[in-house]
């Protein structure tokens, strides 16, 4: 099926709020000339999970997940320091809205 295009992956998802971790969607607003720069600095997070371009004001869109706040925070103020982009919107989760899917495997 992989193969085949049908399915990209199976695997589990965690929650990570239940893991004690934390987590945000953030947005930036990169300057052309800064998105290689950028996207390599936030990639190189282990915690990144997502990361991708937008036609879009805010054009690098990205989720990362910490094991604490202050961590997270950290990351986040290292990137601007060291891109020197500081336009990033850290949007937390303040209500989780999921559609449970279930399959018989």
């Amino acid at each position: 099926m992989k193969e085949k295009g049908i399915i990209r992956r199976i695997g589990a998802v965690f929650d990570g709020t239940k893991l004690g971790r934390v987590s945000t969607l953030c947005a930036a607003r990169v300057p052309e000339d800064k998105i290689d720069l950028f996207v390599q600095m936030v990639n190189a997070n282990k915690g990144v999970t997502h990361n991708y371009r937008r036609d879009h004001e805010y054009n690098i869109w990205f989720t990362i997940s910490a094991t604490t706040a202050p961590e997270l925070e950290s990351f986040l103020k290292d990137i601007k320091k060291k891109t020197g982009v500081t336009d990033i919107l850290d949007m937390r989760a303040v209500r989780t809205f999921k559609i449970n899917a279930s399959f018989e495997v």
